[in-house]
């Protein structure tokens, strides 16, 4: 059965003319996706539903991507980027790299380029290894590195003060790089700011041993402990490491909390 683009009657396929209006048959269009089947309402091209009594029409506008509906006369899918008129498996390699595209894919899994539009995402290939001098940022250290080494030294001078003499330098790196290295991004960055310092602290052992208990006790400490330089730095560097892999989300989650500053 077809009904008339006139007048909506029926009319049997046999018959040549609408029998209510004469329309000749061969002009008439398929009921499915053009009349509505229930109340017989001409519809507009792609209506999902008839205007008049609801009925949802067997032709639906959606994407065959990622099933969003679409409006009328779209070229792309507003979701996903596919041209309306490609379909999804007709995409087997990106046009970038040349890898394969698996069925359902949007983006490249190797370069992030969206197969569709053309576009290249921010994505990055979590199984590519970054370089050491890319996970590098010393921008990043800057304040973390200040912070440990004021840190340092005053544990330093607190455990002069007491009596820790030599062990002093040695435990305030520790505990200062120990929880400032576990707040970087990353393990190289923890490292670096690790040895900074340990070179750093190294480099004013005497002047602070001096500023607090004058020139003499400096010598004096100078003769029989010598300098810790090289011990400071490689302390630090191992305890940056460590402290990095291990304690780092914990110690993020303090100073995020309660020292934003350092960021």
């Amino acid at each position: 059965m077809v009904k008339c683009s006139n007048c909506g009657s029926e009319i049997n396929e046999s018959s040549n003319n609408c029998p209510n209006c004469g329309t000749p048959v061969s002009k008439q269009e398929s009921v499915e996706g053009t009349f509505c089947t229930s109340c017989g309402r001409k519809l507009n091209p792609g209506a999902t539903f008839c205007p008049s009594c609801g009925t949802k029409t067997d032709k639906e506008n959606k994407c065959s991507n990622c099933g969003f509906e679409l409006s009328e006369n779209v070229a792309f899918c507003p979701k996903c980027g596919l041209p309306t008129n490609q379909k999804q498996n007709s995409v087997k390699t990106c046009r970038n790299c040349g890898s394969v595209i698996e069925e359902g894919t949007t983006f490249c899994q190797e370069c992030g380029l969206n197969v569709f539009t053309g576009e290249k995402s921010n994505f990055q290939n979590v199984n590519s290894p970054q370089s050491f001098s890319d996970k590098m940022d010393l921008n990043a250290i800057i304040k973390p590195t200040i912070a440990a080494l004021i840190f340092s030294i005053i544990l330093s001078a607190i455990g002069l003060s007491i009596g820790f003499v030599w062990g002093s330098f040695i435990i305030a790196i520790i505990i200062s790089v120990g929880f400032f290295a576990g707040s970087v991004d990353n393990e190289v960055n923890a490292s670096v700011l690790g040895v900074v310092t340990g070179l750093l602290l190294g480099i004013l052992e005497n002047p602070l041993v001096q500023f607090l208990f004058g020139p003499y006790a400096a010598t004096a400490y100078a003769y029989y402990f010598g300098g810790q330089l090289v011990l400071l730095m490689v302390i630090g560097v191992i305890v940056a490491y460590a402290s990095n892999i291990f304690l780092g989300s914990y110690i993020k989650g303090i100073v995020d909390e309660r020292m934003p500053w350092l960021k």
